[in-house]
């Protein structure tokens, strides 16, 4: 850069020094040598005013003489650097040095053209200057083809942050065990690096085979809820189906997915990207309304990045979905599907922290199948794990989803009952009874049920001790009762 600003100097000099040698009077001032001049050049009177302008300057702005002599050159300067102009001239007329200046001049359409003029005193009488001399180079390209390096640049700049952020996320994603704050997480970096303002994760699901948003930014809550895309339908479910990225500029005009845009999305362009693991579709990331505006137009740069980011996403996922498969295993009885006598006793102390914390009724149930030893000797232990299976499947599906029901031990279940009064938990009861005498097995089998009721005096231990009289006394009383202990 340096280099071309010596030359351009050189040049501006050399073209100064042979405009002196010639024009040595006023009427030299319209000389052929003036006008033929390859530098922008003009002379300016000590008004400010254009004396003359030579062919190069009224050829590249497209004016006529008459449209620029006498008028104020300041009238063809772009308007912050006018008073620089002015003073430049000042200083020349008063002998002081001056430096060369760079001026942008007003074309006749209304075009800049950037000119690095240097100025100087030009016509004396009684050794005052009469008129300066303003020559100068075209340096418009020069100019631009600087601002594209700088944008480059910065472009770079930009990209390479970019990067970084991505790399920098590898570690805390892979230590997000839990899959919804891990989707979660995956968003807020997805539309913080790339400068979005709405982003939504997609998760296959295998058994009806659609796709369903997992987690999303800037999107309605029903929208949220509601969408569900088979795989080869819509834009999301192409991209899972085909195992393509999609970077879409325009979404009215792309050749693949021309089509009008949704009045709810700012920006018409977008990023559409599957999740994939094993060459298996995982989900898809949809990503839109680049920039603050949301006008922005996303880059195969920004669709790379993506990738990128998506490629950690597919390995936390599997590994969040692993975790949650050993978590069910670990708390899951493996014959009914039921929580087991672990996992009951770690949440029945946190629903008792709960109670005490907030006032809340609470209670517990406790139940077991009558004569059950007597089915097992009849049809077996395969017979009988049927019937656990069956009595499990319909408790489970008569009670309402926050109450948690476990298998205790062998043919013994509890069921928690949060917010749930004495009564309430009793009527709870009786429906759980007509659901088991409506069952079809190979004999009628009925439950006995004990309920206890908490209070703040006690612990979890306690509540099930208190359950356990009940269900004794159930047993005591003949079986198929329910007795509360409130």
């Amino acid at each position: 850069m340096e280099n071309n600003q010596d030359k351009t100097k050189n040049q501006l000099s050399n073209e100064l020094v042979s405009l002196r040698l010639h024009i040595k009077n006023i009427e030299d001032r319209d000389g052929l040598l003036f006008d033929r001049n390859p530098a922008f050049s003009m002379i300016v009177d000590s008004n400010g005013k254009v004396e003359n302008v030579n062919k190069v300057f009224l050829s590249n702005l497209n004016y006529s003489k008459s449209e620029i002599i006498g008028q104020p050159v300041i009238n063809f300067i772009i308007g912050e650097q006018s008073m620089a102009v002015l003073a430049q001239i000042e200083k020349d007329f008063r002998g002081e040095e001056t430096h060369e200046l760079e001026v942008g001049l007003y074309a006749k359409d209304g075009s800049v053209r950037t000119v690095l003029f240097s100025s100087s005193q030009l016509l004396f009488q009684e050794e005052k200057p009469l008129s300066i001399l303003m020559a100068g180079v075209d340096i418009t390209a020069r100019k631009k083809a600087e601002e594209v390096l700088q944008q480059l640049h910065e472009d770079s700049r930009r990209e390479g942050q970019k990067l970084e952020q991505v790399l920098s996320i590898d570690q805390r994603i892979s230590s997000i065990l839990e899959l919804n704050h891990l989707v979660d997480f995956i968003i807020e970096k997805a539309t913080e690096i790339l400068g979005a303002q709405r982003c939504s994760l997609m998760l296959l699901d295998m058994e009806s085979q659609e796709l369903l948003i997992k987690g999303a930014k800037g999107l309605d809550e029903n929208v949220i809820k509601e969408t569900r895309v088979k795989l080869g339908e819509s834009i999301s479910g192409l991209v899972a189906r085909d195992f393509k990225p999609l970077v879409v500029m325009n979404i009215e005009t792309d050749s693949l997915v021309a089509r009008k845009s949704n009045p709810s999305y700012k920006g018409k362009s977008f990023l559409s990207l599957p999740i994939k693991l094993h060459d298996k579709i995982v989900g898809v990331v949809n990503v839109t309304d680049k920039d603050p505006n949301g006008e922005g137009i996303f880059t195969q740069t920004d669709s790379k990045i993506l990738a990128m980011i998506v490629q950690q996403a597919a390995i936390a996922i599997e590994n969040a979905n692993h975790c949650k498969e050993l978590e069910y295993l670990s708390t899951t009885d493996s014959l009914t599907g039921l929580y087991n006598h672990r996992y009951f006793m770690r949440t029945l102390e946190h629903e008792v922290e709960r109670s005490k914390r907030y006032g809340k009724p609470k209670c517990l149930l406790m139940l077991d199948i009558d004569d059950f030893k007597s089915y097992n000797d009849t049809y077996g232990h395969l017979g009988g794990n049927q019937v656990l299976k069956e009595i499990s499947r319909a408790i489970k599906e008569s009670l309402r989803t926050v109450d948690i029901i476990c298998r205790y031990a062998g043919d013994e279940f509890v069921i928690i009952l949060p917010e749930t009064t004495i009564l309430q938990a009793e009527i709870i009861a009786e429906k759980i009874k007509k659901v088991i005498s409506n069952l079809k097995l190979k004999r009628v089998i009925t439950l006995s049920m004990g309920i206890a009721a908490y209070h703040k005096n006690i612990d979890g231990r306690d509540l099930i001790l208190k359950a356990d009289q009940a269900l004794y006394q159930a047993k005591k009383e003949g079986k198929n009762e329910i007795c509360c202990l409130p």
